[in-house]
């Protein structure tokens, strides 16, 4: 990995600079779980009577352009995560699990360097209930997988996994020119954050933001509040010990690399302070971030990420305090190759903290491929980000599919013809390796890649929330948040084509905040794109989901179907009104699951399609064609 630095001082562009803030500082307008707690909808309501003011943030005398590499594939594997059933012997004993783990190592024939056994140390119980082991030496892929089929064949075994290494997903680009908060602007493919801001800043949520760590910047500060630091491997903390309370980044160098500084420009998106006469703005600069140091030197392991989902949702974590104040938003822009499905122990984490009510965004990837083979992009529940530039493309480089919920701008280093609209700027430091105290060290920072679009996704979701406690609405729950946000996405300038879907389009956050002020339903349905399969349905006999899809007028036809995996499904379509099993326009009820309807020169408006289970059913797919 190289990574590149460049500074550019104020003799050459603070000009230029100066006037890009000012006329942005002109756009400023004076599933289940738990809700807010009352003091945070009391802190809501007081500062949602604000008569908001401009942000001027000025200029910055040193800008940076921070370059980082993709990280190469991780080549073995010496840690390993095992969940045994809940009635079984290994799952009660330590001893009885470090027996099996090593029987299991032994009968792969697994050997250690010297020719004896390998040796099998148990680091820690984690928060989802599944033990973090580490062997002796690193296991190749062949020797990973053979293991991993044995323990996964024992009965006593819910699941056993790698513990991989995920990485922050920020962008290499080939460009070094600058411009500044193009991605909030009401412009082709801008946010629209300036009039979301007239209604809601983010006051009264916190944002937990799963990274490097943080750093002392003067534009981020005073919208800190305490996280914690998750990382357990001491050889990648860079800090010389493990877990603890200081989340600072000490920086994430290996080698001759540079350090990223990574989650300062992530949380300074989200939440960098605003209309302080200095830096840059952030989409809800208002709200709080929480920083959770997962991240560290070459990446951060799995079981770590996981445990802190869990702590930063309020969930017990063995040998922490419960977080008493836990975010309403999580944001991860990390990841790495593999489904979700090979995971489980992450999906577990994720599944607990969407319990607590906590909505858990998470960048697509930058690999230019389908986000269903990555994690935690292809996870169930949480809000996958792919990236856009500022000529409303798909990013080049952002990973897209199915499980991709919408776009948010990520900058592209060849999708503008203005160079200095490619970067998506927010806060650094101008450290190489160990950061640079504050002030001194303060830096603003252009990235490029679904890292950067992640956060505006969650400075959004802070603002919905805002929004519809001050407008007497309960608190979202995460698939409300969903929901308005599909709901509510604009096109893109530049359509993907069907083979690379990018979700619903991209983020527009005024009209997300103004339906966040009114009743959202309590079980949305789940808003079909055109000719874009959802796939991986699955229920019970007589257990139904709801979808809809919004058709626009002039279409000669709209076709809604089901179809593959196993089972048997029905299918209610009513325009305008929620279908049910009685009451609908129209039903297909064929045997198995290839069922249809098709509207011949259908009216405009909002259709409705209920798929239901006359027998069990599992892989199913439904789709709409217009």
């Amino acid at each position: 990995m190289s990574k590149q630095t460049r500074v550019i001082g104020a003799s050459i562009l603070g000009t230029a600079i100066v006037a890009a803030l000012s006329a942005f500082a002109a756009g400023h307008i004076g599933e289940g779980g738990t809700a807010l707690t009352q003091a945070k909808v009391a802190a809501i309501n007081t500062a949602a009577t604000g008569t908001g003011a401009d942000a001027s943030p000025a200029s910055s005398t040193h800008l940076t352009t921070l370059l980082p590499a993709a990280p190469a594939a991780q080549a073995g594997f010496d840690r390993f995560i095992i969940k045994y059933k809940d009635d079984a012997v290994a799952a009660r004993s330590r001893t009885a699990m470090i027996g099996a783990m090593g029987n299991a190592v032994a009968r792969a024939g697994i050997r250690a360097a010297a020719g004896g056994a390998v040796e099998v140390r148990h680091l820690r119980r984690m928060g989802v209930g599944a033990d973090v082991v580490k062997l002796g030496r690193a296991l190749d892929r062949v020797e990973t997988e053979t293991l991993l089929a044995l323990l996964r064949s024992d009965p006593s075994v819910q699941y056993a996994q790698p513990d991989l290494r995920l990485q922050r997903l920020d962008f290499v680009p080939d460009d070094t020119r600058y411009e500044l908060q193009w991605h909030y602007l009401d412009n082709a493919a801008g946010i629209r954050a300036p009039k979301a801001w007239d209604l809601s800043r983010g006051a009264g949520i916190k944002v937990a933001v799963l990274d490097t760590g943080y750093l002392d910047h003067q534009d981020l500060g005073a919208n800190i509040v305490p996280g914690y630091d998750f990382i357990s491997d001491v050889a990648i903390a860079n800090d010389g010990d493990g877990r603890d309370a200081d989340a600072h980044d000490p920086g994430d160098w290996e080698g001759s690399e540079r350090s990223s500084f990574h989650g300062t420009h992530v949380a300074g998106t989200i939440a960098a302070v605003t209309n302080n006469a200095k830096g840059l703005a952030g989409v809800a600069f208002d709200a709080k971030v929480m920083p959770v140091r997962v991240l560290g030197t070459g990446g951060g392991d799995l079981s770590d990420i996981a445990d802190a989902i869990t702590w930063a949702s309020g969930g017990a974590v063995d040998g922490m305090e419960v977080n008493a104040d836990p975010a309403e938003v999580i944001n991860m822009s990390l990841g790495g190759a593999g489904t979700c499905s090979s995971t489980p122990a992450l999906q577990a984490a994720i599944d607990g903290a969407i319990s607590r009510g906590v909505t858990v965004v998470v960048a697509a990837g930058n690999n230019g491929a389908d986000a269903a083979n990555f994690t935690p992009a292809s996870c169930p529940g949480v809000i996958t980000v792919g990236a856009h530039g500022s000529n409303g493309a798909r990013s080049y480089f952002s990973n897209y599919g199915n499980t991709v919920t919408l776009s948010a701008p990520g900058g592209d280093a060849s999708g503008s013809a203005d160079a200095n609209d490619r970067w998506i700027w927010s806060l650094g430091n101008s450290g190489t390796t160990t950061p640079v105290a504050s002030p001194d060290g303060d830096r603003v920072v252009g990235m490029i890649g679904t890292s950067m679009a992640s956060p505006h996704i969650a400075g959004v979701v802070a603002l919905m929330q805002t929004a519809a406690v001050a407008a007497g609405q309960p608190a979202l729950t995460p698939a409300q948040v969903r929901y308005i946000l599909r709901k509510t996405a604009r096109p893109f300038v530049v359509a993907p084509p069907a083979s690379t879907p990018m979700g619903a389009g991209m983020v527009d956050a005024t009209a997300a905040v103004l339906a966040a002020r009114t009743p959202v339903p309590t079980n949305p349905s789940t808003l079909l794109t055109n000719r874009v399969a959802l796939n991986g349905l699955a229920g019970a006999i007589g257990e139904g989901l709801m979808f809809e899809v919004t058709l626009p007028a002039g279409r000669p036809s709209l076709n809604l179907r089901t179809y593959g995996g196993s089972g048997d499904v029905t299918l209610y379509v009513s325009p305008e009104i929620k279908p049910s099993t009685v009451l609908y326009d129209r039903k297909s009820d064929k045997f198995g699951n290839g069922e249809a309807v098709v509207y011949s020169y259908p009216q405009a408006g909002t259709y409705y399609v209920y798929v239901v289970g006359a027998k069990a059913f599992a892989g199913v797919s439904v789709m709409a064609t217009y």
